[in-house]
């Protein structure tokens, strides 16, 4: 690994563990640090490469379900010059689209706690090529949804550094958009968190009261430790809409997508689709498990214009795949396969390792997801990649 490789990993080491006191003023309710200059017109981005899915595979280089640094470095570096044609990063960034100008965004994935979130080596590594391309490191958000699932995985919301970029959260801190939402027949019970939610933030009393009424619910006459009925909850506030968070309405010109492979109990596959979808809009519990699994609220939220032409490439985390009992870390039902997926389709790549995700589930004698990841054959109808394994170009790389 060279020095500025190093530079950028210690950095974003460095802040998952202790700059507590340097978080933004917007991660609680205010705005994202980029957010408070007007945001830059997007460069248009080169024409997408579908249906064409580079697969880098080094098992070898995955130990104690931790990847080498220095081979992550690598493998990515491959990956993204095999997918553009360019000889080096930076001139690989740029054949994206990606301009000086840009904010970008970095969508990684923390569902899966501290033991199987998105790498902090791959995105140092992204961050990394981004700088080499001209793109300023303070231009530079690396974002999930829950602050509370961030902290957990150890990348926990802070402002940006004069050269070194920020970490954000959606829920609290960049909130979603009131002017763009999408709109689904399905009512959605509103929590806290959720745009149109009326009310104050849950203390951990109200979540034991919620779960308390659950289990009542669960056992009609059971009443609490007293022998009292537990009380009724308020009246719901429901609601059909969907709001998109403003890192990806106001903030971000571009945005490369990083999840991590597993399976989802929401949406059957957690890849780069629904990962992608279910983190950048709120109420989203109206579209989780049955009957819908995703399907077609996921490839229906991708489906906009500035969706389309912000996400400028997916990188799927593969270097521990986990194929049950996600998203929490679960090592008996773990593959250490080192691999990274990266293109500019995401419906390619999900209909690759759904394929593999079903073998292995097979193998182990674990029901299909089958149509439980349907929204994946939704998103190819919707003309948002190729979800015809013959057609998929797939390069692999040793």
């Amino acid at each position: 690994m060279n020095r500025r490789s190093l530079a950028v990993l210690c950095f974003l080491v460095a802040w998952c563990h202790g700059l507590d006191c340097f978080v933004a003023k917007g991660q609680e309710g205010g705005s994202t640090p980029a957010a408070t200059a007007p945001v830059p017109a997007a460069a248009p981005a080169t024409a997408t490469k579908v249906g064409v899915v580079v697969q880098v595979e080094r098992p070898s280089c995955v130990m104690n379900f931790a990847p080498n640094p220095a081979d992550v470095t690598d493998m990515f570096n491959d990956g993204l010059r095999a997918l553009t044609g360019q000889p080096d990063s930076a001139s690989a960034w740029k054949s994206l689209g990606i301009v000086p100008t840009d904010i970008v965004g970095i969508k990684i994935d923390t569902a899966g706690g501290v033991g199987f979130s998105t790498h902090r080596e791959l995105v140092a590594a992204i961050v990394e090529g981004l700088v080499s391309a001209g793109v300023p490191g303070n231009k530079i958000i690396i974002w999930d949804k829950f602050s509370d699932h961030m902290r957990l995985a150890g990348w926990t919301p802070i402002g940006p550094g004069a050269r070194t970029p920020a970490i954000v959260s959606v829920v609290p801190g960049a909130g979603f958009d009131p002017k763009v939402f999408y709109v689904n027949e399905i009512l959605g019970r509103l929590i806290w968190g959720d745009l149109q939610f009326r009310g104050t933030r849950p203390t951990a009393a109200d979540l034991m009261n919620a779960t308390r009424r659950a289990v009542q619910a669960a056992n009609p006459g059971v009443g609490d430790d007293e022998g009292s009925p537990v009380a009724p909850p308020s009246p719901d506030q429901t609601s059909n809409k969907s709001f998109y968070t403003t890192l990806l309405t106001q903030t971000c010109t571009k945005i490369i997508n990083v999840p991590v492979l597993s399976d989802s109990p929401a949406t059957g596959l957690s890849g780069c689709l629904s990962t992608l979808a279910m983190g950048a809009v709120d109420n989203t519990r109206r579209f989780s498990a049955d009957p819908s699994w995703g399907d077609p609220a996921v490839p229906e939220i991708l489906d906009k214009d500035f969706m389309r032409q912000k996400v400028v490439l997916h990188v799927l985390d593969a270097f521990v795949a986990q194929y049950a009992g996600g998203p929490r870390f679960n090592p008996m039902f773990t593959t250490s396969i080192g691999a990274l997926y990266v293109s500019q389709d995401p419906v390619a790549v999900d209909t690759l390792v759904l394929k593999r995700m079903e073998r292995w589930r097979q193998e182990n004698q674990i029901d299909a997801l089958g149509k439980q990841a349907s929204h994946v054959a939704t998103a190819a109808a919707y003309g948002l990649g190729e979800g015809d394994v013959k057609k998929i170009k797939l390069i692999k790389l040793p």
